[in-house]
């Protein structure tokens, strides 16, 4: 089969697997999934809803044995993105894979987290195009617990991953241009770079608060990237300290990583002096063994007093054509800030060794844990406070990554109905309605009703099931049951009715309240021609 007749045939069983839903599927140890041979980026579909998740494949699967420490609750907040990827997005999975909100409407994803907004818990994510050096345009968003829009944060600015304080406003970063002089790292005399720029921003205004540049407070010569053939122009600018993490703690000081220069930087929240450097070419501390890092990503306090802390990030280790050691992991280092020293913790190593080349992240548990994300590789991995693997999830193949991995206790109700689909049997006389509801997090179980219109006029109850994953089925015989219309209902806890989904007609055996896997059949009927 030659390349042309193969790109067809993939397309053809792609169109397939939407036409048959796949909905909640998670595989374990899969040798096909993990060589690529279901697609280099595996999904799952639904006949009730339009979205193609990533399929999870467990590499390690959970250890439930007597003495293991039991995992964390909370959902994982992931945003799987890349060439591989049917649909890039932001979602939310329940730890057994299961799909809980897709936002894969609002494009792109990079940064996507909870944050606390006015006192109530928020999702905060940037949605945009990125390019190949890890910077692009877009915008942030705050989603209320409703998936509703509360602020546009910035709108068309470089990359930008925010944070609310706890003083309401937001941190933002950014890449703005400059003109510089790059001859001391052998670029050119009149040259470009892309500067790092932090700022705590009003979100009600959307006027800075603080602002702080980095060219400012720190020499080009402490970064370790080189300008190569680039920084001669403003399109090819030098992008020579990276920012990309930022916390601002309890004394109004700011922790912000360089990526670039390998540095973490505590910087003065009054006047941006830098208070001391952690790592790189100048650092202030005495760095102990095992606590060295290159290229990281996702600083973050766990605790700090003035005298000792504890900090997280994820030490890539390497980047595109470079490699400073055996493998990326995940760091937890205490940092004595008397004596100016930092000595390993905890170190979390991968699963099969090997170097991320972008992004990460590394997250404290409320029961003590921590989950990684591994950025650039396709992997999410929990440990134990000791740094013991308890499970790792693949979650693609190909060019599939994730600039972060998070879990959080979230709890939601959609303003939007639930979805429901019908699909009859033409050999029986059984009857399956689909239901789903995106983002709900508080259905226990599914009701099906059957009424003699689309009113739902004197509806009656005729089955209840218990929910299962994103959509659950329900079966009914229409001998028995023999409606016009049905709908579903979701139940909660308390038996309280959540939300109703619209009556839809059972006339013609196959009914639809939105757009469904069937809408691709043209395309594939096409694909199928040409192959």
């Amino acid at each position: 089969m030659n390349l042309s007749n193969l790109s067809l045939f993939r397309g053809l069983v792609l169109c397939l697997s939407l036409l048959f839903a796949r909905g909640d599927s998670v595989l374990f140890r899969s040798n096909e999934y993990s060589t690529g041979a279901l697609g280099y980026g595996p999904f799952q579909s639904y006949f009730s809803a339009n979205y193609t998740p990533a399929e999870w494949n467990f590499v390690v699967p959970v250890n439930d044995s007597a003495g293991v420490p039991s995992l964390s609750t909370g959902y994982i907040f992931s945003a799987p993105r890349g060439a591989s990827v049917l649909r890039q997005g932001a979602a939310i999975y329940d730890q057994t894979g299961s799909l809980v909100w897709d936002g894969s409407i609002y494009g792109q994803t990079l940064s996507f987290s909870v944050v606390t907004y006015l006192g109530e818990p928020h999702i905060i994510l940037w949605s945009g195009s990125v390019a190949s050096a890890g910077v692009g345009n877009g915008y942030d968003i705050l989603l209320s617990t409703k998936y509703e829009l509360v602020a546009n944060l910035v709108i068309l600015i470089e990359i930008c991953k925010a944070q609310i304080t706890s003083n309401n406003t937001a941190l933002i970063t950014a890449y703005p241009v400059k003109s510089l002089d790059l001859s001391s790292v052998q670029g050119p005399e009149q040259g470009w770079i892309l500067d790092s720029a932090m700022q705590e921003l009003n979100i009600s205004s959307n006027e800075p608060v603080f602002t702080w540049i980095a060219s400012e407070h720190v020499n080009i010569t402490e970064c370790y990237n080189t300008p190569g053939t680039g920084g001669g122009s403003v399109a090819e600018a030098f992008d020579y300290f990276h920012i990309n993490s930022i916390e601002k703690d309890d004394a109004g000081n700011y922790l912000i990583s360089s990526r670039h220069c390998w540095t973490v930087y505590y910087l003065d929240g009054t006047n941006g002096d830098i208070l001391w450097k952690m790592g790189g070419k100048n650092s202030s501390f005495s760095m102990g063994n095992g606590t060295e890092f290159s290229w990281q990503h996702h600083a973050r306090w766990v605790e700090k007093n003035d005298t000792y802390a504890t900090m997280t990030l994820f030490d890539n280790a390497g980047q595109f054509g470079q490699q400073q050691e055996q493998m990326s992991r995940g760091l937890l280092l205490g940092v004595d800030l008397m004596n100016m020293t930092v000595n390993l913790l905890t170190e979390f190593l991968p699963w099969n060794q090997s170097i991320s080349q972008s992004q990460g992240s590394v997250q404290l548990q409320p029961n003590g844990n921590f989950l990684v994300g591994f950025g650039q590789l396709p992997w999410t991995g929990e440990y134990s406070p000791d740094g013991d693997l308890l499970w790792t999830i693949q979650f693609g193949v190909g060019d599939v990554e994730s600039y972060r991995a998070l879990r959080y206790n979230w709890t939601a109700t959609p303003t939007d109905s639930p979805s429901i689909e019908l699909v009859g049997a033409s050999k029986s006389n059984l009857l399956s309605a689909h239901a789903s509801w995106n983002g709900a997090t508080e259905i226990v179980k599914w009701e099906l009703y059957g009424a003699s219109d689309t009113s739902g006029s004197n509806s009656i109850s005729l089955y209840n099931k218990t929910k299962d994953g994103f959509e659950t089925t329900i079966t009914v015989s229409t001998v028995s049951n023999s409606y016009s219309h049905y709908a579903v209902r979701a139940i909660g806890k308390s038996n309280q009715v959540l939300g109703t989904s619209d009556f839809v007609s059972a006339s013609s055996g196959l009914r639809v309240t939105g757009r469904t896997a069937l809408a691709f059949f043209p395309a594939c009927a096409v694909l199928f021609l040409l192959c």
